[in-house]
């Protein structure tokens, strides 16, 4: 966001709902601005192409020490017992800043050899042909009574692409989840109680930042979506053979340097220090997917940038 777009943009709120948290809130997103273009740069982050993996899970916007909570308790020690939590820097702090890095010329041969399977809105800008598969799934209602990409069409879709890998001429497949970012299956009423508003809540991180959302309430939906996608990654470990690296695009703040949500080019930890885990995938054949890309009729193959970003909370 320019400076011009961030002052039209808080005249125009603030016009709205001229609160003392909302007038915080936009000199919050003027520090955001001016650290992304003034701090000193760090370092540049690593591609992932340099890394060993056969197939890589994107978690959206999974923090680091989120990552270390699960590991640390009991629920998933079966998928990770063999497991070590390790970091890196990621190239973006926003998934388009990550795509735009990560999928460009410089990486063309491992692409062509590549199959992508998201549900980021941001894949609109780079070039689907150039993968050997590419395969967008766009927001859907979901039995939580909220609206998101449904982990589960990724799942399934994942694993058929592996498993005829061979004759699509795969070598390697991207996975990318849109968990744990919000919305949050575990809170729905928060992300219908300020839609279609000016409210700056209306993203919720600015909600934790405003105090209407508590911290523990907070991480704890958080957590839950992180949980929820994990469940999809258990299933995917024991349906497909391969080195699988669990990472993300991006990280997230609540509060750290006076930063909250991820904004563009800010070299905070918390938005670009990311968890970086390797598994076995062992493929059982216990599990048959349910869900076929042929199913959707294509609607879902081109990301409609805008719809999918006012049900993730951008808009």
């Amino acid at each position: 966001m320019s400076f011009s777009d961030w002052f039209f943009d808080t005249v125009d709120r603030l016009q709205s709902d001229p609160s003392p948290k909302n007038l915080e809130i936009a000199l919050r997103k003027l520090w955001a601005g001016l650290l992304g273009r003034f701090a000193p740069k760090q370092q540049e982050g690593q591609v992932v192409w340099d890394e060993d993996w056969d197939i890589l899970v994107i978690l959206d916007g999974c923090r680091a020490d989120a990552m270390e909570e699960i590991i640390q308790g009991t629920s998933y020690q079966s998928l990770f017992a063999d497991s070590k939590l390790e970091t890196r820097w990621s190239v973006g702090g926003t998934s388009s800043e990550w795509i735009k890095k990560t999928f460009n010329e410089r990486h063309s041969a491992e692409i062509q050899e590549t199959a992508y399977i998201t549900g980021n809105p941001y894949t609109d800008q780079i070039q689907y042909d150039e993968f050997s598969e590419f395969t967008h799934f766009g927001i859907a209602s979901t039995e939580y009574d909220i609206r998101t990409v449904s982990p589960r069409k990724l799942t399934d879709h994942a694993i058929n692409t592996w498993r005829k890998r061979d004759e699509k001429g795969v070598d390697r497949m991207i996975v990318h989840y849109m968990q744990p970012h919000a919305p949050f299956r575990s809170r729905p009423e928060w992300f219908r109680e300020f839609k279609g508003t000016k409210k700056f809540g209306s993203k919720v991180w600015w909600r934790l930042c405003d105090g209407t959302v508590s911290h523990d309430d907070f991480w704890t939906a958080y957590i839950d979506n992180l949980e929820w996608i994990l469940e999809e990654v258990s299933i995917l470990s024991t349906s497909i053979d391969g080195s699988i690296a669990l990472t993300a695009d991006h990280g997230n703040a609540k509060g750290e340097c006076g930063v909250y949500g991820h904004p563009k080019g800010v070299p905070v930890s918390a938005v670009r220090e990311v968890p970086w885990i390797t598994l076995d995938g062992i493929d059982t054949e216990e599990y048959t997917p349910e869900y076929n890309v042929s199913d959707s009729g294509g609607d879902d193959q081109k990301p409609a940038r805008e719809s999918q970003l006012e049900a993730l909370g951008y808009k």
